[in-house]
């Protein structure tokens, strides 16, 4: 296996992590929306902290896209 092929499948690993892991800040976003008495101060802490992944995911995106680029040209 490449270095190339290595970097692509560990960008693909984080990923689905991350991807995972923004699922289950939506699912705790909805929870924590339904409740009655929810807590504002939680539920900006966990949208927060889904931007931020959401933010990470569109880089890694964007590296998995270099990473084609450069194997179509090579």
């Amino acid at each position: 296996m490449s270095f190339s092929d290595r970097t692509h499948a560990a960008i693909a690993a984080r990923i689905a992590a991350l991807q995972l892991r923004h699922r289950d800040l939506d699912d705790r976003v909805a929870q924590e929306q339904k409740r009655a008495w929810r807590d504002m101060t939680v539920l900006q802490r966990l949208k927060r902290r889904r931007l931020r992944l959401k933010d990470e995911l569109s880089r890694y995106e964007g590296m998995m896209r270099m990473l084609a680029r450069r194997r179509a040209a090579g």
